[in-house]
């Protein structure tokens, strides 16, 4: 269900009410959509479907320990490039 939020602030309790009986209630505000009511159950269902992205697991590795040093990724660096080369696709002979 879609309501404006003029409307929401005068009912609150019935949108909550709503929204604890498992329907979606979104806010619009100034004809645009701009926030949702969602019951307890749906919400705890979708926060314990996220996971985090690799990127936002390294973005936090990094600001809880700094990152590496530049000796570190020096050695990282030199590794990954061994690496790579081992991993070359070799020319057939046939």
């Amino acid at each position: 269900m879609t309501a404006p939020l003029f409307e929401i602030k005068s009912r609150f309790s019935e949108y909550v009410t709503r929204a604890e009986n498992g329907e979606t209630v979104e806010i619009t505000k100034h004809g645009k959509a701009s926030a949702v009511i969602i019951g307890i159950d749906e919400y705890t269902a979708l926060k314990n479907s996220y996971h985090p992205s690799f990127i936002e697991n390294l973005k936090k590795w990094k600001h809880q320990t700094g990152g590496l040093s530049e000796e570190e990724y020096s050695d990282f660096a030199d590794k990954l490039s061994r690496d790579k080369s081992e991993y070359q696709p070799k020319e057939n002979v046939f």
